[in-house]
């Protein structure tokens, strides 16, 4: 029996103040991670969806002076349900320092107010309104990056899915009426867009595959997600059971064509070894080299899902600032490309 919307949302928002407490926490080790530098929104729906851009040291010096920054786009996690744009701002810590991108981390609608495809369509949008303002935003969209963790590492392989699709379908529709016409302004304003590598981090891939299956073939069971959690997620984001197989929610169902033209060359996957998304992010990886997508999958060894998002301030960030360290240094070397 489906739970009832009413208590999805409220167990949403208890587990969204439980969180943005552990995120205080998470943020108190030294050194602090930047706060944002300011913020951009556009409405979606019948909300809005705000923009918070990380950028590096003499980006408004650049700005004025014409020189435009390569950007990443990120997508935070929290099952589509928790979580916001903020969260990772030690990942844009590392990126800003190493690399000198912009950040640029969108904050999606949420389910369960916004269920499938919403969170898809916005991060479509924020691509697409990234594109229209590069000039005055300073931003060289030719060199994009797309960065999530969990729900948001879904958001980086599905929102180029859905862009494509809806690029493909504006073309086609073009020609029938005026009314089209804002298709081609669309296509015109994303026409210098490249998106030029993925940074994946513990993503889901497929919500067909039941959680039981994926937590029973977890090498530690136990040290999964736990089931109140990833219902509440599943049945909040994705309430529509045949919705579940649609590659804008489950990537793993797009055809190899799609992921072929679509994806770009570059691709990094960072999974967990306790995670119960781990056999299918490297049955997911085995496809992409297949297809001959350059692809480096790094497990990290003895992680649970979501292993640098804790909350206990006197963690060890070490291992976490490596890794973030060595994607941030294959990202500067694509962007130099």
């Amino acid at each position: 029996m489906a739970t009832s919307r009413w208590w999805l949302y409220v167990q949403a928002v208890f587990w969204r103040v439980l969180m943005r407490l552990g995120m205080i926490f998470h943020n108190i080790p030294h050194p602090r991670p930047p706060s944002t530098t300011f913020t951009r929104s556009f409405p979606s729906g019948s909300s809005k969806v705000v923009l918070q851009f990380y950028c590096p040291v003499g980006y408004y010096r650049n700005r004025k002076e014409g020189r435009r920054l390569p950007v990443v786009v990120n997508f935070h996690g929290g099952g589509f349900t928790l979580g916001g744009p903020t969260d990772d701002s030690r990942w844009a810590q590392a990126v800003l320092s190493e690399v000198g991108a912009v950040v640029v981390s969108v904050g999606y609608r949420r389910a369960p107010e916004h269920p499938f495809p919403a969170a898809v369509d916005d991060g479509v949008q924020a691509l697409q309104y990234l594109a229209g303002h590069a000039a005055e935003l300073g931003l060289d969209v030719s060199r994009i990056a797309l960065s999530g963790f969990s729900a948001g590492g879904n958001l980086a392989i599905t929102v180029p899915l859905r862009l494509r699709d809806l690029q493909v379908q504006a073309e086609h529709e073009r020609w029938l009426s005026r009314a089209d016409s804002t298709h081609q302004l669309v296509a015109a304003a994303t026409s210098d867009m490249h998106i030029v590598a993925l940074f994946c981090w513990y993503p889901i891939l497929d919500f067909d595959e039941p959680r039981e299956h994926r937590r029973a073939m977890s090498i530690m069971p136990d040290k999964t997600l736990p089931s109140f959690f990833t219902d509440l997620f599943d049945e909040s984001y994705l309430p529509d059971l045949e919705e579940r197989r649609s590659p804008y929610a489950s990537p793993v169902h797009a055809t190899d064509e799609a992921l072929r033209d679509t994806l770009p060359h570059d691709i990094f996957f960072y999974i967990c070894e306790w995670d119960m998304l781990l056999n299918e992010g490297q049955r997911f990886v085995r496809r992409l080299l297949d297809l001959h997508k350059h692809v480096r999958a790094m497990m990290v060894e003895k992680a649970r899902h979501a292993w640098d998002k804790s909350p206990n301030p006197f963690r060890d960030t070490k291992e976490v600032n490596i890794l973030y360290r060595d994607a941030c240094a294959d990202m500067k070397a694509i962007f130099k490309m």
